[in-house]
């Protein structure tokens, strides 16, 4: 079955033969690992990428209409579960944490009322939306969930979820105000 190309073995594939599948897996695997690893620079979550993605393609095995764009539909797939992980990782680095456990005994810096007060801002503006809005806001700004995970998870369509998350981010940049947005001071930065 190794002399078979990559083209064969996907039509093979798309009638039900999982041994053409292996094959065409085992065959692609060494380059999609390295193809991810230069993306995300861990070789265990490299790993993972690859398993994902492959396994997104055999899913959608019979929505490939062209069994010459595998390798493109491969790279495709990779770079958008990379994308997510790295997504996550960066993320991870966001530290959001709730205003009353912030000591209140701490030193007296101007900093650390300023972040009091930014924190304070952005959980009473939180608290000002539905319980649905919170929700959404909780689920993709604290657990870090994708809009399609969300929308998934909630039984709604991605559309309408990323409809309502435009629409609530400009509920609370309203709320919050241009003093306490980091991209806003930024600005003010760059202009003087």
């Amino acid at each position: 079955m190794n002399d078979k190309s990559y083209i064969e073995l996907l039509n093979q594939s798309k009638s039900g033969d999982h041994r053409a599948w292996t094959v065409l897996q085992n065959r692609f695997s060494r380059f999609a690992t390295k193809f991810a690893s230069k993306m995300i620079n861990d070789d265990d979550l490299s790993q993972d990428v690859v398993q994902e993605s492959f396994w997104d393609l055999y899913q959608n095995l019979e929505k490939i209409t062209s069994p010459v764009a595998f390798p493109t539909l491969l790279k495709r797939a990779i770079i958008k579960h990379s994308d997510r992980i790295l997504r996550k990782k960066e993320n991870q680095n966001l530290v959001f944490v709730d205003p009353k456990q912030i000591d209140q005994n701490s030193d007296e810096l101007d900093s650390s009322y300023f972040e009091k007060e930014c924190y304070e801002t952005i959980f009473n503006n939180v608290n000002k939306l539905d319980p649905d809005d919170q929700k959404l806001v909780e689920l993709y700004y604290y657990k870090n969930y994708s809009l399609d995970e969300i929308s998934k998870s909630e039984g709604k369509t991605l559309s309408f979820i990323k409809k309502r998350h435009v629409y609530v981010k400009k509920i609370l940049r309203n709320g919050i105000g241009e003093t306490f947005r980091p991209e806003a001071n930024s600005q003010f930065m760059m202009v003087a």
